[in-house]
């Protein structure tokens, strides 16, 4: 079956040949750019729900720094350390605190595409094995409508697909294919504010420790 794909523009996630290295600090998978990337995705017309567009989210460049370090186990290690170093763990906590702040404030934009579309991928197609195929959270697809019986999908999945022709005489049918991952991407948002807050919560912990010991310690020494 031949078929023609409109694979989805290079993701903040994704670097390639052309990517300036220096720049590459702020091409990470980070909650605000993936969500912003599925936004963009749904914002095209043959996958809007009743023609509703969806807000994306204000970028961060906080919230995309600290999750070079939140977004694996020995990245979380490496915060942890700077954490228990005096002086430099207050910069990273200021960090940390903005980044919440942004998540805070993008959370009501969050809040406000749930109530205006509740399920956006509804005119999408779940797909892992394609997706895993072409190692994509996602493609759009551009097909003639004979090619659609070819398939492996529910009946009720296809025919969703074939009302999507133009009736402009082309037989072109235009579908986006997802996977888990861009579902997560979307609705799993409102998690990472909570890791954020546990990590903002722990850093002020320490630093407040560490002042406590600093003035116990001067006054050891002053009493000497």
């Amino acid at each position: 079956m031949q078929a023609e794909f409109d694979v989805e523009r290079p993701s903040y996630q994704q670097l390639n040949e052309e990517t300036p290295k220096s720049t590459c600090l702020y091409y990470q998978d980070d909650p605000i750019t993936l969500y912003n990337q599925f936004i963009r995705l749904y914002n095209q017309d043959i996958n809007q729900v009743n023609g509703i567009k969806l807000e994306e989210m204000k970028p961060s460049k906080a919230v995309q720094f600290v999750h070079n370090y939140l977004r694996n186990l020995i990245g979380s290690f490496v915060l942890f350390i700077i954490l228990l170093i005096p002086i430099l763990n207050i910069g990273f906590y200021i960090l940390i605190v903005f980044a919440s702040i942004s998540l805070n404030q993008n959370y009501l934009i969050f809040r406000k595409n749930i109530s205006l579309v509740l399920d956006p991928f509804g005119n999408m197609v779940e797909n892992q094995d394609i997706c895993v195929m072409m190692k994509k959270n996602y493609l759009m697809f551009k097909l003639d409508i004979k090619e659609t019986e070819g398939l492996h999908f529910s009946k009720n999945i296809k025919e969703m697909i074939k009302n999507r022709s133009s009736g402009a005489g082309d037989n072109k049918i235009e579908f986006t294919i997802y996977n888990q991952n861009l579902k997560q991407d979307y609705y799993g948002f409102p998690n990472h504010r909570c890791s954020y807050l546990v990590w903002g919560l722990s850093s002020c912990l320490i630093i407040v420790a560490e002042f406590v010991f600093l003035i116990i310690l001067i006054k050891l020494v002053g009493q000497e």
